[in-house]
């Protein structure tokens, strides 16, 4: 009786999300018709969508001509809304800019917490006084005593359950051994060597105790470490696969050169798992906002989504599925001629989604959550290994309807 779980949801080989911060987006227009383009198939203002799952951020106060929850209107705000809902808009990208006292912070966090869906997943915001780190961003929001502290209401009650603090590594796949090839760049020899080189630094420091660089040894996605107020959080690491390094090619203006065939096929090689870090409201311009070599980047991903390769996901649905694949524990009884698959976890929903195990018999197999059996499991034919499984199958997020106002 052979029962192994499958390292990624049934048929793909790696999983990818795309997690862009949103400085710089330069209005409302722009903002959703990139979320549009990206979640349907609809014609846009910025072409035809491809079609993907991909999730955004928001932020609060922040300088005028830069997209924020404070700077659009009553329409945007209500789109958020939705997308919130939607699970669309995922990421909190600090409270912005010029939130730094508590009563401020207390406002922009009720905001958010309108819709029965939460933003579950913070990331820090270049020096917003809000940030959850004080050394590689500068933040004050988990220093006990300062007036933008904000982990009390935020991490500590359970409503904030992934934290970036600004780590990024040229690493093409996480959750997988660090391959430095997919970063060799054989048109500019000198400057993706001086990337690999870096990015070997980071091991070796990684090795030698480097605090800073901790995360690069294991090259996981996740780790579980505290803030400095000691607040336990479970903490992620993005990459840009970039061949001139992690702060180059991370916008919509420079993604062609992040999303190539070279870097799609070391991430299914290496059976790797990846955030993406980038801006997308970083645009070639107002007028043309993502340039055609742009739109061939995405539509090659579409491909490699679209022929079981990479499940393109949002970061909160990918943070999620990569805890539950840490910390869930099964085991495996007969029953006479059943396979009982017991599994035993602390998380629901869409956190099990696309869970799979390789079986022999797989009509044979009944699952069980929590002493309770799940209705709905799904037998896969062979994978590419000629495995068969079976799994809890993966639902795509439903996209709202926001575009009525734009067009």
């Amino acid at each position: 009786m052979d029962v192994s779980l499958r390292k990624y949801p049934y048929p793909y080989s790696a999983m990818l999300a795309i997690c862009s911060d949103l400085d710089e987006t330069p209005n409302k227009e722009i903002y959703f018709e990139t979320v549009r383009y990206l979640n349907t198939t609809e014609d846009t203002l910025l072409g035809k969508g491809v079609g993907l799952e991909v999730g955004n951020t928001i932020y609060f106060d922040m300088p005028e001509h830069n997209f924020s929850y404070t700077n659009t209107d009553d329409d945007g705000r209500n789109k958020i809304h939705k997308l919130i809902e939607s699970g669309h808009i995922d990421c909190l990208h600090s409270f912005g800019d010029f939130v730094s006292c508590r009563r401020r912070i207390e406002q922009c966090w009720s905001e958010i917490q309108k819709v029965n869906r939460k933003i579950e997943v913070w990331i820090d915001h270049a020096q917003a006084p809000t940030n959850l780190d004080n050394d590689i961003m500068q933040g004050c929001g988990a220093i006990k005593g300062a007036e933008a502290y904000h982990t009390d209401l935020t991490v500590q009650t359970g409503a904030l359950l992934f934290i970036w603090k600004g780590r990024v590594t040229s690493i093409v796949a996480q959750n997988a051994k660090r391959y430095y090839a997919g970063l060799f760049n054989k048109n500019e020899i000198m400057q993706s060597g001086k990337t690999i080189l870096l990015e070997f630094i980071k091991g070796w420091l990684a090795r030698f105790g480097s605090k800073k660089y901790a995360m690069h040894k294991a090259n996981k996605v996740l780790r579980k470490t505290q803030l400095v107020d000691g607040t336990p959080i479970i903490e992620f690491m993005r990459c840009n696969p970039s061949w001139a390094g992690v702060s180059v090619f991370d916008s919509a203006r420079g993604i062609d050169q992040v999303l190539t065939k070279e870097v799609l096929d070391t991430l299914v090689k290496n059976e790797g798992c990846s955030i993406f870090y980038s801006h997308l409201g970083k645009v070639s311009s107002e007028q043309y906002p993502f340039s055609k070599k742009t739109k061939r980047a995405f539509e090659l991903l579409e491909d490699y989504q679209n022929n079981n390769k990479i499940l393109v996901t949002t970061t909160r649905r990918l943070l999620g599925y990569s805890r539950s694949i840490d910390e869930l524990t099964f085991t495996v009884k007969l029953d006479g001629d059943e396979i009982h698959i017991l599994l035993s976890t602390a998380y629901c929903g869409e956190d099990l989604n696309g869970l799979t195990w390789y079986v022999e018999n797989p009509q044979r197999v009944k699952l069980y959550i929590n002493d309770r059996i799940f209705e709905g499991l799904q037998i896969n034919p062979p994978d590419v290994r000629n495995q068969k499984s079976v799994s809890i199958p993966w639902t795509s997020l439903t996209f709202p309807f926001i575009n009525e106002s734009l067009l």
